[in-house]
């Protein structure tokens, strides 16, 4: 019992020095980021959005937020085995320049930039492939009793130089 004991002890020990845990962000700088963020969205500034945005920008919902975008996206599902690929291999990723003039206005309308500055966030980071990136987290949909709620995830890394870019703006769920 106490050998068994003395090895759970000695591999606890083990874990958890070799289990190093990342550096955690200042939850002063990704206010500051996220304030940044919301200022230019208030100001409708486009040239300093996309600054603050990678080339491309991950976004889902780019894809089926008018009617003939849904249209477009239903075709490809009915019609190419290969859909799902397409979409998640290349047609998510949206050229911030078309992003701007086709999607920027319809999802970062007055109303919805209220409820991102009004409502707290969470945040999650990552450090996949020695690229920092941090998940800022807003519920904007609070959940009630027939539906789970839903939260808006904007996602930002970190540059060589050292700057946040918006690289991803997703949904869950």
């Amino acid at each position: 019992m106490k050998i068994g004991l003395s090895i759970f002890v000695l591999l606890l020990g083990i874990s958890t020095s070799s289990c190093k845990q990342e550096k955690k962000l200042p939850d002063n700088e990704v206010s500051n980021l996220w304030s940044h963020f919301l200022n230019t969205l208030e100001k409708n500034d486009k040239v300093a959005f996309k600054k603050a945005s990678n080339e491309t920008i991950r976004c889902y919902d780019c894809l089926e937020n008018t009617p003939s975008e849904v249209q477009k996206m239903n075709l490809l599902r009915d019609t190419d085995s290969l859909w799902y690929d397409k979409i998640y291999d290349d047609l998510i990723n949206i050229p911030i320049d078309q992003f701007i003039k086709n999607d920027f206005d319809i999802l970062f309308n007055p109303q919805f930039v209220k409820i991102l500055r009004d409502i707290d966030i969470s945040f999650l980071e990552d450090n996949e492939n020695e690229v920092k990136t941090v998940h800022i987290l807003v519920t904007t949909t609070p959940p009630t009793a027939k539906f789970e709620g839903a939260q808006h995830s904007f996602s930002f890394t970190k540059t060589i130089d050292g700057l946040w870019k918006l690289n991803e703006i997703s949904t869950i769920p």
